[in-house]
């Protein structure tokens, strides 16, 4: 068996863009678990066999929409804090990267996301949390290291 070439998650990153020309990509400090959720909607038929109209009939499926989703929580650094207020609040798409930071084969996902969930939790003993939730306002694509 060949051993897979894998990534630690600390190198999954999710990136902000500060809207300049050129543009500034950064990760904002804090973010100790980090994702991207791709899903698809399907409008779904179920097509008669013709030759035995009374066996079962298969569903088919076609796709008519595509999304991701962004998620990340850990602790809520206070140089932080700013950019995912400023995020939240405003009502315009910011455009942002999902990088898998691993060198030749890996790359990022690009597109503009909108902050749709920001939340900051605390318990008693423990550092100021927080949770945030990124919805594509758009195509997402694939960008390739080189």
């Amino acid at each position: 068996m060949a051993k897979p070439t894998t990534v630690s998650a600390a190198k999954l990153l999710i990136l902000i863009g500060d809207g300049a020309t050129p543009e500034v990509f950064a990760a904002p400090c804090g973010l100790t678990s980090r994702g991207i959720n791709f899903s698809k909607e399907t409008n779904d038929t179920q097509v008669p066999d013709c030759a035995d109209p009374d066996a079962p009939q298969w569903v088919e499926r076609v796709t008519t929409a595509l999304s991701g989703t962004v998620s990340g929580s850990g602790v809520l650094a206070q140089e932080a804090l700013a950019t995912w207020r400023t995020f939240f609040f405003s009502t315009e798409s910011r455009n942002c990267r999902i990088r898998i930071d691993g060198g030749t084969g890996w790359g990022h996902w690009e597109g503009k996301f909108l902050c749709t969930t920001f939340n900051v939790t605390g318990e008693n003993g423990e550092k100021v949390g927080v949770e945030i939730e990124l919805q594509n306002d758009g195509e997402i694509t694939w960008v390739a290291a080189t």
